[in-house]
Protein backbone atom coordinates (compact mmCIF):
# COMPACT_ATOMS: atom_id res chain seq x y z
CA UNK A 1 0.00 0.00 0.00
CA UNK A 2 1.01 3.44 -0.48
CA UNK A 3 -0.27 7.62 0.98
CA UNK A 4 -1.11 10.82 0.28
CA UNK A 5 1.30 13.79 2.16
CA UNK A 6 0.25 14.46 4.92
CA UNK A 7 -2.62 17.04 5.66
CA UNK A 8 -3.03 19.47 8.39
CA UNK A 9 -5.55 17.09 9.98
CA UNK A 10 -2.97 14.42 10.19
CA UNK A 11 -0.60 16.14 11.85
CA UNK A 12 -2.89 17.39 14.48
CA UNK A 13 -3.39 13.79 15.26
CA UNK A 14 -0.14 12.91 15.44
CA UNK A 15 0.23 15.19 18.61
CA UNK A 16 -2.46 12.51 20.10
CA UNK A 17 -0.36 9.29 19.29
CA UNK A 18 -2.56 8.36 16.30
CA UNK A 19 -1.42 5.87 14.05
CA UNK A 20 -2.39 6.95 10.08
CA UNK A 21 -2.58 4.78 7.31
CA UNK A 22 -2.17 6.58 4.08
CA UNK A 23 -3.11 5.20 0.57
CA UNK A 24 -1.37 7.14 -2.37
CA UNK A 25 -2.05 5.49 -5.99
CA UNK A 26 0.70 4.70 -7.92
CA UNK A 27 3.15 3.70 -5.08
CA UNK A 28 3.62 0.28 -3.80
CA UNK A 29 4.63 0.25 0.44
CA UNK A 30 2.42 -1.98 2.14
CA UNK A 31 3.67 -0.82 5.65
CA UNK A 32 2.26 -0.16 8.78
CA UNK A 33 3.38 3.65 9.44
CA UNK A 34 3.55 6.20 12.26
CA UNK A 35 3.60 9.64 11.73
CA UNK A 36 5.11 10.63 15.45
CA UNK A 37 8.67 11.72 13.75
CA UNK A 38 6.77 13.19 11.07
CA UNK A 39 6.65 16.69 12.46
CA UNK A 40 9.36 19.36 11.14
CA UNK A 41 10.09 17.63 8.21
CA UNK A 42 9.74 17.94 4.53
CA UNK A 43 9.27 13.88 3.98
CA UNK A 44 8.39 11.58 5.65
CA UNK A 45 10.18 8.29 6.68
CA UNK A 46 9.43 5.36 8.62
CA UNK A 47 11.77 4.24 11.44
CA UNK A 48 12.34 0.90 11.56
CA UNK A 49 13.42 -0.80 14.84
CA UNK A 50 17.08 -2.55 14.75
CA UNK A 51 18.54 -5.02 17.25
CA UNK A 52 21.96 -6.57 17.86
CA UNK A 53 22.70 -9.71 16.09
CA UNK A 54 25.39 -12.30 15.19
CA UNK A 55 26.12 -13.68 12.11
CA UNK A 56 28.81 -15.75 10.89
CA UNK A 57 30.51 -14.52 7.85
CA UNK A 58 33.19 -17.70 7.14
CA UNK A 59 31.77 -17.71 3.62
CA UNK A 60 33.31 -14.49 2.88
CA UNK A 61 36.63 -15.90 2.78
CA UNK A 62 35.73 -17.26 -0.50
CA UNK A 63 36.11 -13.52 -1.53
CA UNK A 64 39.43 -12.95 -0.74
CA UNK A 65 38.67 -8.85 0.27
CA UNK A 66 40.78 -6.67 1.50
CA UNK A 67 40.12 -6.37 5.44
CA UNK A 68 39.08 -4.84 7.33
CA UNK A 69 35.64 -3.62 5.19
CA UNK A 70 32.27 -2.30 5.65
CA UNK A 71 29.48 -4.72 5.56
CA UNK A 72 25.80 -5.00 5.81
CA UNK A 73 23.10 -7.28 5.01
CA UNK A 74 19.48 -7.68 4.93
CA UNK A 75 16.70 -10.24 4.38
CA UNK A 76 14.08 -9.87 2.15
CA UNK A 77 10.41 -11.41 1.87
CA UNK A 78 9.08 -11.93 -1.74
CA UNK A 79 5.53 -11.69 -1.28
CA UNK A 80 3.11 -11.83 -5.18
CA UNK A 81 1.64 -9.26 -5.89
CA UNK A 82 -2.67 -8.80 -6.03
CA UNK A 83 -2.17 -7.64 -9.51
CA UNK A 84 0.98 -9.76 -10.89
CA UNK A 85 2.25 -6.45 -12.07
CA UNK A 86 5.61 -5.62 -12.44
CA UNK A 87 5.73 -1.88 -11.70
CA UNK A 88 8.72 0.20 -13.38
CA UNK A 89 9.60 1.37 -9.65
CA UNK A 90 7.87 0.65 -5.88
CA UNK A 91 8.82 2.79 -3.52
CA UNK A 92 9.37 1.58 0.07
CA UNK A 93 8.98 4.16 3.24
CA UNK A 94 11.87 2.81 5.35
CA UNK A 95 15.92 2.43 4.34
CA UNK A 96 17.24 -1.06 2.95
CA UNK A 97 19.89 -0.38 5.67
CA UNK A 98 21.15 1.30 8.66
CA UNK A 99 24.71 1.70 9.76
CA UNK A 100 27.82 -0.46 8.68
CA UNK A 101 30.00 -2.73 10.56
CA UNK A 102 33.60 -2.63 10.02
CA UNK A 103 34.56 -6.50 9.95
CA UNK A 104 37.75 -8.20 9.98
CA UNK A 105 37.57 -12.01 8.99
CA UNK A 106 41.36 -12.47 10.31
CA UNK A 107 40.15 -11.79 13.98
CA UNK A 108 37.02 -13.92 13.98
CA UNK A 109 34.48 -15.21 11.16
CA UNK A 110 31.58 -14.78 14.03
CA UNK A 111 30.58 -10.99 14.15
CA UNK A 112 28.26 -9.29 16.27
CA UNK A 113 26.53 -6.78 14.50
CA UNK A 114 25.06 -3.79 16.45
CA UNK A 115 21.75 -2.90 14.50
CA UNK A 116 20.13 -6.04 12.73
CA UNK A 117 17.52 -4.47 10.48
CA UNK A 118 13.86 -6.92 10.38
CA UNK A 119 13.39 -8.70 6.86
CA UNK A 120 11.79 -6.08 4.33
CA UNK A 121 8.25 -7.28 2.55
CA UNK A 122 8.43 -6.91 -1.08
CA UNK A 123 5.63 -7.22 -3.72
CA UNK A 124 6.89 -9.21 -6.64
CA UNK A 125 4.85 -10.33 -9.73
CA UNK A 126 5.27 -13.90 -9.07
CA UNK A 127 6.13 -16.08 -6.29
CA UNK A 128 6.82 -20.40 -6.69
CA UNK A 129 5.49 -20.32 -10.44
CA UNK A 130 4.85 -23.95 -11.62
CA UNK A 131 6.94 -25.00 -14.35
CA UNK A 132 6.35 -23.62 -18.02
CA UNK A 133 5.34 -25.84 -20.66
CA UNK A 134 6.81 -24.19 -23.47
CA UNK A 135 6.85 -27.28 -26.11
CA UNK A 136 4.62 -24.82 -28.40
CA UNK A 137 7.92 -23.23 -29.40
CA UNK A 138 11.38 -24.35 -31.48
CA UNK A 139 14.08 -22.41 -30.91
CA UNK A 140 17.20 -22.46 -33.42
CA UNK A 141 20.74 -20.91 -33.32
CA UNK A 142 23.96 -21.44 -35.87
CA UNK A 143 26.99 -20.98 -34.07
CA UNK A 144 30.64 -22.41 -33.23
CA UNK A 145 31.36 -25.44 -31.14
CA UNK A 146 33.37 -23.34 -28.72
CA UNK A 147 30.41 -20.51 -28.46
CA UNK A 148 27.68 -23.12 -27.84
CA UNK A 149 30.21 -24.65 -24.80
CA UNK A 150 30.22 -21.54 -23.13
CA UNK A 151 26.71 -20.89 -23.45
CA UNK A 152 25.75 -23.69 -21.39
CA UNK A 153 25.20 -22.53 -18.00
CA UNK A 154 23.39 -19.64 -19.48
CA UNK A 155 21.02 -21.46 -21.56
CA UNK A 156 20.17 -23.63 -18.19
CA UNK A 157 18.58 -20.24 -16.54
CA UNK A 158 15.52 -20.09 -18.98
CA UNK A 159 15.54 -23.54 -20.88
CA UNK A 160 15.52 -26.62 -18.96
CA UNK A 161 12.06 -28.44 -17.79
CA UNK A 162 10.07 -26.38 -20.10
CA UNK A 163 9.11 -28.92 -23.07
CA UNK A 164 10.63 -26.39 -25.70
CA UNK A 165 13.18 -27.77 -28.14
CA UNK A 166 16.19 -25.86 -29.66
CA UNK A 167 18.54 -26.80 -33.10
CA UNK A 168 21.67 -25.94 -32.95
CA UNK A 169 23.73 -25.59 -36.17
CA UNK A 170 27.66 -25.32 -35.39
CA UNK A 171 31.15 -25.81 -36.97
CA UNK A 172 34.04 -25.51 -35.38
CA UNK A 173 34.82 -22.28 -36.89
CA UNK A 174 34.78 -20.99 -40.85
CA UNK A 175 35.80 -23.46 -43.10
CA UNK A 176 35.76 -26.42 -40.29
CA UNK A 177 33.33 -29.19 -39.69
CA UNK A 178 32.73 -29.49 -35.96
CA UNK A 179 33.50 -33.03 -34.64
CA UNK A 180 30.68 -35.09 -34.78
CA UNK A 181 31.71 -37.13 -31.22
CA UNK A 182 32.10 -33.73 -29.53
CA UNK A 183 28.73 -32.77 -30.74
CA UNK A 184 27.05 -35.68 -29.37
CA UNK A 185 29.20 -35.36 -26.23
CA UNK A 186 28.16 -31.39 -25.67
CA UNK A 187 24.34 -32.30 -26.73
CA UNK A 188 24.35 -34.89 -23.63
CA UNK A 189 25.03 -32.44 -21.37
CA UNK A 190 22.59 -30.21 -22.59
CA UNK A 191 19.99 -33.34 -21.92
CA UNK A 192 21.75 -33.90 -18.45
CA UNK A 193 19.97 -30.47 -17.47
CA UNK A 194 16.93 -31.27 -19.26
CA UNK A 195 16.96 -29.17 -22.41
CA UNK A 196 15.88 -30.86 -25.53
CA UNK A 197 18.86 -29.71 -27.72
CA UNK A 198 19.66 -30.78 -30.95
CA UNK A 199 23.26 -30.58 -32.11
CA UNK A 200 23.18 -30.61 -36.14
CA UNK A 201 25.99 -29.83 -38.88
CA UNK A 202 24.96 -27.06 -41.60
CA UNK A 203 22.59 -28.47 -44.04
CA UNK A 204 25.26 -28.24 -46.69
CA UNK A 205 28.79 -27.83 -45.96
CA UNK A 206 29.35 -25.10 -47.81
CA UNK A 207 26.40 -22.63 -46.68
CA UNK A 208 27.41 -18.96 -45.53
CA UNK A 209 27.01 -17.82 -42.37
CA UNK A 210 23.71 -16.13 -43.80
CA UNK A 211 23.09 -19.07 -45.29
CA UNK A 212 22.62 -21.18 -42.09
CA UNK A 213 21.24 -18.84 -39.98
CA UNK A 214 18.10 -18.61 -42.48
CA UNK A 215 18.21 -22.59 -43.07
CA UNK A 216 17.10 -22.71 -39.11
CA UNK A 217 13.88 -21.65 -40.29
CA UNK A 218 13.49 -24.85 -42.72
CA UNK A 219 14.81 -27.44 -39.84
CA UNK A 220 12.84 -26.13 -37.13
CA UNK A 221 9.81 -26.44 -39.12
CA UNK A 222 10.68 -29.92 -40.84
CA UNK A 223 10.81 -30.91 -36.70
CA UNK A 224 7.80 -29.19 -36.17
CA UNK A 225 4.74 -31.52 -34.34
CA UNK A 226 0.98 -31.13 -33.35
CA UNK A 227 1.51 -28.47 -30.53
CA UNK A 228 4.45 -26.57 -32.47
CA UNK A 229 3.13 -23.08 -33.04
CA UNK A 230 6.22 -20.90 -33.14
CA UNK A 231 9.66 -20.93 -34.23
CA UNK A 232 12.09 -18.84 -32.79
CA UNK A 233 15.47 -17.29 -34.35
CA UNK A 234 18.05 -16.51 -31.15
CA UNK A 235 21.86 -15.82 -31.00
CA UNK A 236 23.51 -17.91 -28.66
CA UNK A 237 23.76 -14.93 -26.62
CA UNK A 238 20.09 -13.87 -26.67
CA UNK A 239 18.82 -14.34 -22.72
CA UNK A 240 15.32 -14.82 -21.88
CA UNK A 241 14.62 -13.70 -17.96
CA UNK A 242 11.11 -15.12 -18.03
CA UNK A 243 9.78 -17.89 -19.85
CA UNK A 244 6.42 -17.02 -18.30
CA UNK A 245 6.52 -13.66 -19.79
CA UNK A 246 7.69 -14.89 -23.07
CA UNK A 247 4.80 -17.10 -23.37
CA UNK A 248 2.36 -14.65 -22.37
CA UNK A 249 3.84 -12.12 -24.82
CA UNK A 250 3.36 -15.11 -27.60
CA UNK A 251 -0.20 -15.35 -26.49
CA UNK A 252 -1.41 -11.98 -27.55
CA UNK A 253 -1.08 -13.13 -30.94
CA UNK A 254 -3.28 -16.13 -33.23
CA UNK A 255 0.19 -18.32 -34.21
CA UNK A 256 -2.74 -19.58 -36.83
CA UNK A 257 -1.95 -16.49 -38.90
CA UNK A 258 1.25 -15.02 -40.71
CA UNK A 259 3.06 -13.78 -37.74
CA UNK A 260 6.83 -12.01 -37.39
CA UNK A 261 7.34 -10.95 -34.13
CA UNK A 262 10.70 -8.94 -33.22
CA UNK A 263 12.33 -5.81 -32.38
CA UNK A 264 14.67 -3.20 -33.93
CA UNK A 265 17.81 -1.91 -32.93
CA UNK A 266 18.68 0.48 -30.53
CA UNK A 267 20.45 2.66 -32.65
CA UNK A 268 18.53 4.63 -35.64
CA UNK A 269 21.61 4.00 -37.56
CA UNK A 270 20.79 0.62 -38.55
CA UNK A 271 17.15 0.28 -38.55
CA UNK A 272 17.64 3.09 -41.27
CA UNK A 273 19.92 1.07 -42.71
CA UNK A 274 18.98 -2.61 -42.78
CA UNK A 275 15.20 -2.11 -42.55
CA UNK A 276 11.86 -2.35 -40.19
CA UNK A 277 13.02 -5.89 -39.47
CA UNK A 278 13.48 -8.05 -36.64
CA UNK A 279 17.28 -8.03 -35.56
CA UNK A 280 18.36 -11.35 -34.33
CA UNK A 281 19.62 -11.24 -30.98
CA UNK A 282 16.44 -9.57 -29.87
CA UNK A 283 14.81 -12.91 -30.88
CA UNK A 284 12.73 -13.51 -34.01
CA UNK A 285 9.51 -15.10 -33.57
CA UNK A 286 7.65 -16.66 -36.81
CA UNK A 287 4.40 -18.31 -36.71
CA UNK A 288 3.99 -21.74 -38.57
CA UNK A 289 1.94 -20.16 -41.32
CA UNK A 290 4.92 -17.74 -41.99
CA UNK A 291 7.12 -20.44 -41.63
CA UNK A 292 5.59 -22.74 -44.66
CA UNK A 293 5.64 -19.60 -47.04
CA UNK A 294 9.89 -19.21 -45.84
CA UNK A 295 10.18 -23.03 -46.88
CA UNK A 296 8.01 -23.01 -49.95
CA UNK A 297 10.79 -20.47 -51.14
CA UNK A 298 13.96 -21.69 -49.45
CA UNK A 299 15.36 -22.02 -52.88
CA UNK A 300 14.84 -18.38 -53.99
CA UNK A 301 15.83 -16.86 -50.41
CA UNK A 302 18.96 -18.87 -49.62
CA UNK A 303 20.57 -18.43 -53.14
CA UNK A 304 20.19 -14.97 -53.32
CA UNK A 305 21.08 -12.97 -50.17
CA UNK A 306 21.53 -9.04 -50.39
CA UNK A 307 23.98 -9.23 -47.06
CA UNK A 308 26.12 -11.41 -45.05
CA UNK A 309 23.62 -11.11 -41.98
CA UNK A 310 20.87 -13.94 -41.70
CA UNK A 311 18.19 -11.78 -39.93
CA UNK A 312 18.05 -9.23 -43.09
CA UNK A 313 18.10 -12.59 -45.34
CA UNK A 314 14.43 -13.43 -43.17
CA UNK A 315 13.38 -10.61 -43.16
CA UNK A 316 13.74 -10.40 -47.30
CA UNK A 317 12.14 -13.41 -47.80
CA UNK A 318 8.85 -12.46 -45.96
CA UNK A 319 8.74 -9.09 -47.51
CA UNK A 320 9.66 -10.68 -51.00
CA UNK A 321 6.94 -13.20 -50.58
CA UNK A 322 3.96 -12.19 -48.01
CA UNK A 323 2.40 -9.48 -47.05
CA UNK A 324 3.40 -10.13 -43.73
CA UNK A 325 4.76 -7.06 -41.51
CA UNK A 326 7.19 -6.77 -38.59
CA UNK A 327 5.46 -6.47 -35.19
CA UNK A 328 7.48 -4.98 -33.34
CA UNK A 329 7.77 -5.40 -29.12
CA UNK A 330 10.06 -3.03 -27.65
CA UNK A 331 10.50 -5.08 -24.36
CA UNK A 332 12.42 -7.62 -26.86
CA UNK A 333 15.97 -5.93 -26.51
CA UNK A 334 18.60 -6.19 -29.32
CA UNK A 335 20.99 -3.95 -27.14
CA UNK A 336 23.21 -2.35 -29.47
CA UNK A 337 24.83 -0.02 -27.52
CA UNK A 338 28.24 -0.34 -26.15
CA UNK A 339 30.38 0.28 -22.99
CA UNK A 340 28.63 1.27 -19.69
CA UNK A 341 25.42 0.01 -19.78
CA UNK A 342 24.30 0.69 -16.23
CA UNK A 343 21.73 3.31 -17.03
CA UNK A 344 19.60 0.29 -19.52
CA UNK A 345 19.71 -2.07 -16.64
CA UNK A 346 19.09 0.10 -14.06
CA UNK A 347 16.01 1.92 -15.97
CA UNK A 348 12.74 -0.66 -14.37
CA UNK A 349 12.11 -1.27 -17.90
CA UNK A 350 10.03 -4.68 -18.91
CA UNK A 351 12.86 -6.71 -20.26
CA UNK A 352 10.99 -10.35 -21.99
CA UNK A 353 15.03 -11.18 -23.77
CA UNK A 354 18.12 -9.23 -23.42
CA UNK A 355 20.88 -9.41 -25.73
CA UNK A 356 24.90 -9.01 -26.00
CA UNK A 357 25.64 -8.91 -22.26
CA UNK A 358 28.76 -10.90 -22.80
CA UNK A 359 30.21 -7.49 -24.66
CA UNK A 360 31.33 -4.26 -22.60
CA UNK A 361 30.77 -5.64 -19.00
CA UNK A 362 30.47 -9.03 -19.56
CA UNK A 363 28.09 -9.49 -17.17
CA UNK A 364 27.51 -13.30 -15.79
CA UNK A 365 24.17 -13.22 -16.58
CA UNK A 366 23.28 -16.25 -14.90
CA UNK A 367 24.96 -15.07 -11.02
CA UNK A 368 22.46 -12.01 -11.93
CA UNK A 369 19.71 -13.87 -13.00
CA UNK A 370 19.54 -16.74 -10.11
CA UNK A 371 16.74 -14.51 -7.51
CA UNK A 372 14.21 -15.39 -10.35
CA UNK A 373 14.11 -18.98 -8.57
CA UNK A 374 12.36 -17.03 -5.91
CA UNK A 375 10.71 -14.42 -7.57
CA UNK A 376 10.49 -15.11 -11.41
CA UNK A 377 10.34 -11.55 -12.99
CA UNK A 378 11.45 -9.25 -10.23
CA UNK A 379 14.73 -9.54 -11.90
CA UNK A 380 16.02 -6.56 -12.81
CA UNK A 381 12.88 -4.86 -10.86
CA UNK A 382 13.16 -1.82 -9.08
CA UNK A 383 12.22 -0.24 -5.34
CA UNK A 384 13.03 2.86 -3.66
CA UNK A 385 14.24 2.71 -0.12
CA UNK A 386 13.35 5.86 1.78
CA UNK A 387 15.04 8.96 0.23
CA UNK A 388 18.42 7.93 -1.27
CA UNK A 389 18.64 4.45 -2.04
CA UNK A 390 17.68 2.35 -5.97
CA UNK A 391 17.56 -1.68 -5.49
CA UNK A 392 17.74 -2.55 -9.38
CA UNK A 393 17.63 -6.44 -8.95
CA UNK A 394 20.21 -8.62 -9.75
CA UNK A 395 22.36 -5.60 -11.01
CA UNK A 396 22.86 -2.85 -8.59
CA UNK A 397 22.36 -0.77 -5.19
CA UNK A 398 22.19 3.01 -6.11
CA UNK A 399 22.98 5.73 -3.53
CA UNK A 400 22.10 9.04 -3.83
CA UNK A 401 23.75 11.05 -1.33
CA UNK A 402 22.64 14.45 -2.07
CA UNK A 403 18.92 14.20 -2.11
CA UNK A 404 18.08 13.95 -5.67
CA UNK A 405 15.40 10.93 -4.98
CA UNK A 406 13.28 13.74 -3.21
CA UNK A 407 12.87 17.41 -3.11
CA UNK A 408 14.63 20.09 -4.14
CA UNK A 409 15.91 23.08 -1.64
CA UNK A 410 16.95 20.38 0.96
CA UNK A 411 20.58 21.13 2.90
CA UNK A 412 21.10 24.35 1.86
CA UNK A 413 20.97 24.33 -1.81
CA UNK A 414 19.06 23.66 -5.01
CA UNK A 415 18.96 20.04 -5.48
CA UNK A 416 17.23 18.95 -9.10
CA UNK A 417 15.28 15.72 -8.28
CA UNK A 418 15.91 12.92 -10.65
CA UNK A 419 13.01 11.34 -12.93
CA UNK A 420 13.19 7.89 -12.52
CA UNK A 421 11.11 6.84 -15.66
CA UNK A 422 13.66 8.01 -17.40
CA UNK A 423 16.50 5.60 -18.55
CA UNK A 424 20.01 7.29 -17.22
CA UNK A 425 22.47 7.75 -20.91
CA UNK A 426 25.57 6.09 -19.25
CA UNK A 427 26.22 4.15 -22.69
CA UNK A 428 29.45 5.96 -24.26
CA UNK A 429 27.77 5.62 -27.91
CA UNK A 430 27.15 9.05 -29.33
CA UNK A 431 23.99 6.91 -31.39
CA UNK A 432 21.05 7.85 -31.64
CA UNK A 433 18.13 5.91 -29.56
CA UNK A 434 15.21 7.92 -28.84
CA UNK A 435 12.96 5.77 -31.19
CA UNK A 436 13.98 2.73 -28.87
CA UNK A 437 15.10 3.85 -25.43
CA UNK A 438 13.32 7.27 -24.86
CA UNK A 439 12.37 8.98 -22.55
CA UNK A 440 16.17 9.24 -21.19
CA UNK A 441 18.22 11.76 -18.96
CA UNK A 442 22.16 12.46 -18.60
CA UNK A 443 24.33 10.57 -16.78
CA UNK A 444 24.52 11.37 -13.06
CA UNK A 445 27.66 12.79 -11.31
CA UNK A 446 30.03 10.51 -9.96
CA UNK A 447 29.22 12.21 -6.89
CA UNK A 448 25.50 12.11 -7.23
CA UNK A 449 25.57 8.63 -7.38
CA UNK A 450 27.34 5.87 -5.38
CA UNK A 451 26.73 2.45 -7.17
CA UNK A 452 27.28 -1.12 -5.72
CA UNK A 453 27.38 -3.93 -8.61
CA UNK A 454 26.58 -7.59 -7.74
CA UNK A 455 29.55 -9.93 -7.60
CA UNK A 456 27.78 -13.03 -7.18
CA UNK A 457 24.62 -15.08 -5.94
CA UNK A 458 24.45 -18.48 -4.57
CA UNK A 459 21.85 -20.20 -3.21
CA UNK A 460 21.77 -21.13 0.27
CA UNK A 461 19.03 -23.14 2.42
CA UNK A 462 16.67 -22.41 0.27
CA UNK A 463 17.21 -18.64 -0.03
CA UNK A 464 19.13 -16.67 -2.93
CA UNK A 465 21.97 -14.77 -1.40
CA UNK A 466 23.12 -12.03 -3.61
CA UNK A 467 26.22 -10.03 -3.02
CA UNK A 468 26.73 -6.14 -3.80
CA UNK A 469 30.33 -4.66 -3.68
CA UNK A 470 32.17 -1.26 -4.20
CA UNK A 471 35.61 -1.22 -4.45
CA UNK A 472 37.24 1.00 -1.83
CA UNK A 473 40.15 3.48 -2.64
CA UNK A 474 42.12 5.80 -0.55
CA UNK A 475 40.93 5.69 2.93
CA UNK A 476 37.65 3.80 1.86
CA UNK A 477 37.66 0.42 2.83
CA UNK A 478 35.65 -1.99 -0.01
CA UNK A 479 32.03 -2.26 0.92
CA UNK A 480 29.65 -5.46 0.85
CA UNK A 481 26.34 -5.44 0.94
CA UNK A 482 24.17 -8.49 1.09
CA UNK A 483 20.69 -9.47 0.17
CA UNK A 484 19.18 -12.52 1.46
CA UNK A 485 15.67 -13.60 -0.56
CA UNK A 486 13.64 -15.80 0.46
CA UNK A 487 9.98 -16.48 -1.25
CA UNK A 488 6.70 -15.49 0.58
CA UNK A 489 3.03 -16.38 0.89
CA UNK A 490 0.66 -13.19 0.07
CA UNK A 491 -0.32 -11.18 2.94
CA UNK A 492 -4.47 -11.22 3.82
CA UNK A 493 -6.17 -8.44 3.44
CA UNK A 494 -5.78 -6.00 6.13
CA UNK A 495 -2.06 -7.42 7.09
CA UNK A 496 0.40 -4.75 7.42
CA UNK A 497 3.90 -4.91 9.09
CA UNK A 498 7.19 -5.89 7.54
Amino acid sequence: MSRRRVSLLALFLTVFGTIVFIVHEGRDVGHLKSVDNWIGTTEPEIKVKSHPCTEQLGWLEAYQFSYPIKYVSRDIIAIPSAKHERPSLSIVDEPLFEDFTTIDLAKSTTVDIPKCLPPVHLEVPNVNLSRVDASNMIFGIQTTMGRLKETVKHMARWLPHTNARLFAIVIEIEEKVADTKEMAKLEKEFHDQDMKVSIIHPVRPKDSFAQRYFSLVNVMYAARNDKTEWVVLIDDDTFFPSMHDLQDLLSRYDSSKEQYIGSLSEDWWAVNNYGLMGFGGAGIMISLPLAKIIDDHIDECKEHLRTTAGDITVMDCIYRFSSTKLTHVPSLHQVDMHGDLSGFYESGREMISLHHWKAGFKLEIEKMHLVADICDSCFLQRWQFGKDTILSNGFSIAHYPNGHLWSSGLRGGKVQKINLQEMEHTWGDNIKVLHSLAPLRDKTNARDKVAYKLLDSGKVDGMVRQVYFREGGGKDMDTVMVLNWRAGEAKKEGEFGT
